[in-house]
């Protein structure tokens, strides 16, 4: 008879247990690991919590010898990924600050619309509103659902029980509707 094999589930299982138990033990060592790492106490709770939902999933292939090295690099990793993402973060933010602002005497000044630009637009606005509320309601459904939802036209037949080709129909309606209201109202600014 051959002697049974520890399942691999168990082996598993009491992995995750010793990892989980070292974690606990290693808290205070760890927070301030990766304090030093983040430069922020906060983001290093933060990580320190995101490497204890790693930790319940992670599923090491080999034996682990070491359960503080494995939690170690774990949350080395972790730290590095968060700083990856701050700065990518840091980077995207600056490139929207340059593209969205203008520099006056060396400071950085968000350019602003002319009051009359801005009452304009409000104005279009309301124009186009009462112009969606003039519809008839099912054509006023489907434009809703489409071009104020974003769902696609197959979407919305499928969850009013309509054609494809009767949502395409309530679109080009309402969009002739809106059109027709949009330059009544620019005439009348005119």
């Amino acid at each position: 008879m051959v002697p049974a094999q520890p399942s691999p589930v168990c082996n598993s299982t009491a992995i995750q247990d010793q990892l989980l138990a070292s974690y606990g033990e290693l808290r205070a060592e760890l927070l301030r690991f990766l304090a030093a790492r983040l430069g922020n106490l906060a983001a290093a709770e933060d990580v320190y919590q995101e490497l204890y939902l790693r930790l319940r999933v992670a599923a090491p292939t080999a034996e682990l010898r070491d359960a503080r090295s494995f939690i170690y690099r774990s949350a080395y990793n972790l730290a590095n990924e968060q700083v990856r993402a701050l700065r990518r973060r840091e980077a995207r933010d600056a490139k929207w600050i340059d593209q969205t602002t203008d520099l006056m005497g060396g400071e950085a000044v968000a350019p602003e619309r002319a009051a009359d630009e801005a009452l304009a637009a409000k104005q279009r606005l309301q124009a186009v509103a009462k112009g969606i509320s003039e519809l008839p309601p099912r054509c006023r459904e489907v434009f809703t659902l489409c071009r104020v939802r974003g769902l696609g036209h197959r979407e919305v037949a499928e969850n009013l029980g309509i054609s494809i080709k009767a949502v395409e129909k309530h679109i080009t309606a309402a969009l002739k509707h809106l059109v027709i209201k949009l330059q009544g109202h620019n005439d009348a600014i005119s």
